[in-house]
């Protein structure tokens, strides 16, 4: 009876330990996913400018500008989440702002009064090398047009006048 007395206290004690190692074991891991402090860079990290477009982006940026001057101001390679709002609560809106984090739009037209992008140009990348691309470039423009904005999407490839540009963007003086 006496030795059954000494049992209990003493599982209590290693359950109790065993809680608490495991409890320091899981807190050890959720402080170094989410670290305190300014983050810096690792030992041996190297970062460099490199360039936003590649040259057949640039022209075709500049020929856009060109297309849509004083009527809308152009942006190159900007994020959904910026210019999306996500209206949902809790999960819901995480999850889709978690989809949208790494998606964006290749050129991005904004009404410089209301600062709204009213239309997006994505540029077609079908590439039999890389189906994956092509896929993405469907998803931005099924997100886009769920937002009721306008999507156009361009050959990368071809050269386009000032005045192609401005009848395929609907910015025409003749409209």
């Amino acid at each position: 009876m006496r030795q059954a007395a000494i049992d209990t206290p003493f599982f209590a004690l290693i359950a109790a330990v065993l809680v608490f190692l495991f409890w320091r074991i899981v807190s050890g891991w959720s402080d170094k996913a989410h670290p305190a402090g300014p983050f810096t860079l690792p030992l041996g990290v190297v970062l460099r400018s490199q360039p936003l477009l590649a040259e057949k982006e640039l022209l075709l940026y500049n020929l856009i500008r060109l297309a849509v001057e004083d009527r809308y101001l152009v942006f190159a390679q900007v994020p959904l989440w910026k210019f999306l709002m996500v209206e949902a609560e809790g999960d819901a809106r995480i999850k889709v702002l978690r989809h949208l984090a790494l998606k964006r739009a290749d050129f991005v037209l904004v009404h410089p009064g209301s600062r709204v992008v009213e239309q997006v140009v994505q540029l077609d990348e079908e590439s039999p090398t890389d189906p994956d691309r092509s896929a993405n470039g469907r998803e931005v423009q099924r997100i886009l047009h769920s937002a009721g904005i306008r999507v156009t999407t361009l050959k990368a490839q071809p050269s386009y006048t000032v005045q192609e540009l401005e009848q395929i963007l609907g910015v025409s003086d003749l409209e």
